[in-house]
């Protein structure tokens, strides 16, 4: 097996110069809301430190993480430890997209990272490892470890992620026909390891040609490098138009777009995600519970998603999880 990279974006809203140019060109953009430009989308989380822990102690075996950010880092954070690769916006992504306050922009680029292996898994700054994992948790004879599991896209409210979700699939519906890629590899699409419930769904989507959306699992994406360069390849007028847009549009498509692809091209091994982790909503109380499942029964990985809510209800799991300081502190 070739060698894994973890890659992790991160931006610190508290930072003078990054927030200068934010809200310079926040004040020209014609959607400024919450959802498009909003200062939550940018929230530094202190609880940081313990995404380094996990890796250090639960996947010694990746090579290196990419920590890719504006150009300003965590106080704590030791940027001499030999896995660690600090990677600027302006390292990699063309300057006709920058400055960019598009998380778009910076995922849809993270192939041009030099050095960066083909194989790696992408983190949010809200996702942790908590158990041990393995690297074939993630990649299996050489192909990115997914879950092929059709689920149809509904537009809640005209909420725009709803639109970008839809740009992502008419993508692929646009390079792929349906039936042709489940016929080629139906044991992938009908795997036992989906559990009844998911092969049912794949299975009442069978006669049309069109995929009406994916099961997303938020959880860390494996990728391959090289879909990232085909898509641009193929679809290079939409991913250009989508890195021009600085905050999050409507226009836009993602790096969604990008697991989507291996999917409907068959390159990925089946798993069953959701039994690897859970993702956990911290607007009312059920993170207990989840905390509490997550001890029974022994997730690797686990997705707090914060919105504007404060982590710091959080350290107690953290520190009974990942109580030492890693390498990657100073």
């Amino acid at each position: 097996m070739d060698k894994i990279d973890i890659v992790i974006t991160w931006v610190d809203f508290t930072d003078e110069i990054w927030k200068k140019e934010y809200l310079k060109h926040a004040s020209k953009n014609q959607q400024t809301d919450n959802f498009v430009a909003g200062e939550e989308r940018y929230k530094a989380q202190d609880t940081l430190k313990y995404l380094f822990r996990g890796i250090e102690k639960f996947a010694s075996w990746v090579s290196h993480i990419y920590f890719v950010t504006y150009g300003h880092l965590p106080l704590w954070l030791n940027p001499n430890n030999e896995k660690l690769i600090v990677v600027k916006h302006s390292d990699f992504i063309p300057s006709q997209y920058l400055p960019t306050f598009n998380s778009n922009t910076i995922l849809l680029n993270l192939h041009r990272i030099k050095g960066l292996s083909e194989h790696f898994v992408l983190f949010n700054d809200d996702m942790y490892i908590t158990n041990y994992c393995k690297e074939t948790d993630f990649f299996k004879n050489g192909k990115p470890c997914d879950m092929a599991v059709l689920n149809p896209i509904v537009a809640p409210n005209f909420d725009p992620f709803w639109d970008m979700m839809l740009n992502d699939i008419t993508v692929i519906n646009k390079h792929f026909d349906k039936r042709e890629v489940v016929k080629k590899n139906i044991s992938k699409w009908l795997s036992y390891k989906y559990g009844l419930k998911n092969v049912f769904r794949n299975l009442l989507f069978a006669p049309y040609h069109k995929f009406p959306g994916f099961y997303d699992v938020h959880l860390p994406n494996s990728h391959l490098k090289s879909i990232f360069n085909e898509i641009w390849e193929k679809e290079y007028e939409l991913c250009n138009e989508t890195c021009m847009h600085k905050f999050r549009s409507c226009d836009d498509i993602t790096e969604w777009t990008m697991r989507y692809w291996q999917l409907a091209s068959n390159n990925f091994y089946p798993i069953n995600k959701t039994k690897m982790g859970i993702y956990v909503s911290l607007k009312d109380n059920s993170y207990k519970e989840a905390i509490r499942k997550s001890y029974k029964e022994q997730y690797k990985l686990i997705c707090f998603n914060d919105s504007n809510e404060d982590f710091s209800q959080l350290i107690d799991f953290f520190e009974t999880v990942l109580n030492n300081k890693s390498t990657f502190e100073k």
